[in-house]
């Protein structure tokens, strides 16, 4: 065979290939069912782990089966309350653990979604459950398999603690002990007294009051059945990290055993367990010897050891699980060496970005297929490549977009939050696909938690994109500054390129595209009856948080608004404004849709109406949701709509069943 033939039956080879693998990945199944949450499209079953609510709480892991590895334990957030067991299947290729989907959990109580639960097991594979209610008492249970429940409460109450009890979780000692932890505060003087939802910084920039430090006590007791009565005593001073501990686990190697700690703020620490004691602070490390972050808020911790060679610690926050393998290896310092996070992976879940995700679809790497580009509340952006068709998308788990080089990773930090340094990990990144500098390439346009408004542009080609670092976008020569958490409205009207956003009035505010980095001010929006469209009744941290979608919605020839809305949003005004005023005070945030009853030029709104599926209101959640459209799914020919919602997934919803 000549040289020429031979490329010419590899290229064959390849394109059968590729159809195969698209043949395979339309047939698989359909992905896109109407008013319910897309499915991950992954061709063998499996993808990222999908939490049950805006947090997947870990409590805990157990061999609840009768193999060599231990099942997980979650549970949901007040607005998702459910506890739930996920049991092991497999290591991926990675190395990453793959668990079932959930089975819920029956309490021995009414579940809020407010407790504070540990999970251990003894000896004897009993599975204890402690549950904490507010103040210093715990309860107890033990897990029956064949009902899939927890039976009987004991009461259990704990002295010796100062107040502002917060979490607590529980280990076994090498000496055969239980070990009761509690994350105590140290306590500080409020200097100035704070709104819920709002920052009072000093005219320097500074935050008025002390930082909120906590640190740790225990109890110890040598059984658990019958157990009534707990004394605890400090195990650390109380500096060790900012605002909370979220979890704790237990790590063994050899005769050495380590306390980890998940934190707030994402630091993991590890202190050596002393029969009941604790040594000074040491931290998990990566490779580099530099202290392992989560890549969420909050660290809620179990460690994961089974009969092969692969273990570790998982991590779960808000809109994030993941597995850390443990090296087995120390630093000179004395810190515990764990490879870098890997995702947790689950059989069949549903698609998911996170939490508070923000969906904008579009084709982001010219294959002719319409993509997923989201954001999280994580600060993160993602690519969800679609490998099936346009009718029947197959979206596969996320890919974390670089910009310069870099993964993407919004964080305001201690000043750039509106609600104070507490909240520094939250990016709210709100990103919108669109060729911004009409090179023929897609870029990203974002809103975020800093009230930022960034263009990110596309430096790359329509099959491999690449992103520049983000730039800000000027008016008059000042950054482009407005509501926080928002997406920003981006279309072309009347052959110019328009850009929507919340201002600092929290009113619908246009501009103009002057180049890549500039914007002209075109005045706020108004409605048939000349009045300004505000996006909310509260003030603080309330205002804002607006996705504002421009399309021609009815299709008559003339772009409207589609606007994802909080649960308090009261859109055009205060008094009659939706979704707050609806007749059914049901709360939930909800996609209204404004209809443009002027023109591109000069675009007037009707008063908005709340989109409907199957005659009933969309409602999804407390937060915010996030709408978005594409022909994608349904006939294939008509406008369908995605909207992106608190816990991380996204509805998809067929036009035929939308009314408004």
């Amino acid at each position: 065979m000549n040289e020429l033939s031979f490329v010419k039956c590899c290229t064959i080879c390849i394109f059968l290939l590729n159809m195969i693998y698209s043949a395979f990945a339309q047939t698989k199944g359909n992905y896109l069912i109407s008013g319910e949450p897309i499915k991950n499209g992954s061709v063998n079953g499996i993808g990222d782990f999908a939490a049950p609510s805006l947090t997947g709480v870990i409590i805990g892991m157990a061999k609840v089966n009768d193999d060599d590895y231990p099942d997980l334990f979650l549970t949901g957030d007040s607005r998702e309350p459910g506890t739930y067991l996920y049991h092991f299947k497999k290591f991926a290729e990675k190395g990453e653990p793959v668990f079932s989907q959930g089975k819920k959990i029956k309490l021995p109580f009414e579940e809020t979604g407010g407790q504070r639960t540990a999970i251990i097991q003894t000896p004897s594979k009993e599975i204890y459950g402690f549950w904490r209610f507010g103040g210093k008492s715990l309860k107890s249970a033990i897990f029956d398999k064949s009902s899939n429940s927890f039976g009987e409460i004991n009461n259990i109450s704990v002295s010796g603690l100062p107040p502002g009890l917060a979490s607590f979780g529980i280990i076994k000692t090498q000496q055969g002990k239980y070990l009761f932890l509690f994350t105590v505060p140290k306590p500080n003087k409020v200097t100035v007294k704070l709104a819920t939802d709002s920052a009072y910084y000093t005219p320097e920039g500074y935050w008025p009051n002390e930082l909120n430090e906590v640190g740790i006590y225990g109890a110890v007791t040598s059984k658990l059945d019958g157990l009534t009565q707990l004394e605890a005593k400090p195990l650390t001073s109380l500096d060790q990290t900012y605002y909370g501990i979220s979890g704790y686990t237990s790590y063994e190697n050899n005769d050495e055993q380590y306390l980890i700690c998940g934190t707030r703020f994402g630091n993991i620490h590890a202190y050596q367990v002393d029969k009941e004691n604790l040594s000074a602070t040491k931290y998990v490390v990566d490779k580099h010897h530099i202290i392992q972050r989560s890549p969420s808020v909050n660290g809620y911790v179990a460690y994961l050891k089974g009969s092969a060679n692969t273990e570790g610690l998982l991590v779960s926050g808000e809109g994030s699980i993941v597995f850390y393998p443990n090296t087995k290896e120390k630093d000179k310092n004395g810190n515990l060496i764990f490879a870098d996070a890997l995702p947790l992976k689950q059989e069949s879940p549903l698609l998911y970005g996170g939490s508070l995700v923000v969906p904008s679809l579009a084709d982001w790497d010219g294959d002719g297929l319409v993509d997923m580009i989201s954001g999280n509340s994580v600060g993160k952006i993602l690519f969800f490549r679609n490998i099936g068709t346009n009718q029947q998308p197959a979206y596969q788990d996320p890919i974390a977009l670089k910009a310069g080089g870099v993964e993407i990773h919004v964080q305001p930090g201690y000043r750039e939050d509106i609600q104070g340094p507490h909240e520094s990990r939250w990016g709210y990144v709100c990103p919108v696909v669109y060729d911004w500098n009409s090179d023929g390439l897609p870029d990203i346009l974002i809103g975020d938690s800093r009230g930022k408004f960034m263009v990110y542009l596309n430096v790359g080609t329509k099959q491999k994109p690449v992103l520049d670092v983000e730039k800000s976008l000027f008016v008059k020569g000042l950054n482009v500054h407005g509501g926080w958490r928002s997406t920003s409205g981006v279309a072309n009207m009347a052959g110019r390129d328009a850009y929507v956003i919340l201002d600092t009035d929290n009113q619908f505010h246009l501009y103009y595209k002057i180049d890549a980095y500039n914007v002209s001010d075109g005045g706020k929006l108004k409605l048939t009856d000349g009045s300004y469209i505000n996006g909310h009744r509260r003030k603080g941290g309330q205002v804002g948080r607006a996705k504002i979608h421009i399309v021609d919605w009815d299709g008559d020839g003339v772009k409207d608004l589609l606007i994802g809305t909080g649960r308090g949003a009261s859109i055009p005004n205060p008094t009659t404004g939706l979704p707050y005023n609806r007749k059914k005070k049901n709360e939930g945030a909800a996609v209204l849709f404004l209809r443009n009853a002027g023109t591109d030029a000069e675009p007037l709104f009707e008063f908005p109406k709340m989109m409907k599926f199957k005659g009933n209101d969309i409602l999804l959640g407390a937060h915010e949701c996030a709408p978005t459209t594409a022909r994608i799914g349904g006939d294939g020919k008509m406008l369908n709509l995605v909207v992106g919602t608190e816990y991380g997934t996204y509805m998809f919803y067929d036009r035929k069943d939308l009314s408004w």
